[in-house]
């Protein structure tokens, strides 16, 4: 899981942690007034800063927001990365605490999670926030390969990889948006995580 970034008075910055001090507010007021309410002179507020300081380091408010979706997909990256160290690769059991972490990730950072998945088109549409995507889903589709084996298909590797992350953002957006509650069902996401990890890996083995 991504710890919170924390936001520091401008008289303990050093050159260049300014832009991510700024980033770091704006994912504050994305969390709590979403992706297309914050304010930018709020967040030079929070950041200690003044209203002017934003352009030195982006060119406007959708550049910011291409910043900070690009930040959630490496605090997402590293929280499913975090999730398999010390552990034996390719276990059922690492792939499930990888999406455990997906999910958790984004009941964490809902707002940060909904911008980075499509919510506003000129985020959708950044090569340097696909990039990070790409890389976010390589580390699931390298542990989907470890499982299958030596000299598995990567073709097969990469289609179970897509059924796992289809599955869990499933469960990550019902469960953000409160549909689980809505339809009056309880959920145990980590258990739901964790029965259907293990079915779909199961037998995409064995396709």
């Amino acid at each position: 899981m991504a710890e919170k970034n924390e936001i520091r008075s401008k008289d303990t910055y050093h050159h260049g942690d300014l832009g991510q001090a700024l980033v770091a507010a704006v994912r504050q007021l994305i969390e709590r007034d979403g992706p297309a309410n914050f304010s930018i002179s709020e967040a030079c507020k929070l950041a200690g800063v003044s209203t002017a300081a934003p352009y030195k380091h982006f060119k406007d408010k959708q550049d910011i927001l291409r910043h900070v979706a690009r930040s959630g997909f490496e605090d997402m990256t590293r929280g499913m990365a975090a999730a398999r160290e010390d552990r034996t690769r390719g276990q059922v059991h690492v792939i499930t605490e990888m999406g455990k972490a997906y999910v958790h990730f984004a009941l964490a950072h809902s707002g940060t999670f909904r911008l980075m998945f499509g919510s506003s088109p000129n985020v959708k549409e950044d090569p340097a926030v696909n990039d990070k995507g790409h890389t976010c889903f390589s580390t699931l589709i390298n542990e989907v390969a470890d499982y299958l084996g030596p000299g598995s298909d990567a073709a097969q590797a990469k289609q179970l990889a897509i059924l796992l992350w289809s599955f869990v953002h499933g469960v990550a957006s019902l469960a953000i948006d409160g549909d689980y509650e809505s339809a009056d069902i309880p959920v145990d996401v980590d258990q739901l995580v964790e029965f259907a990890s293990a079915q779909l890996l199961a037998r995409g083995a064995t396709a």
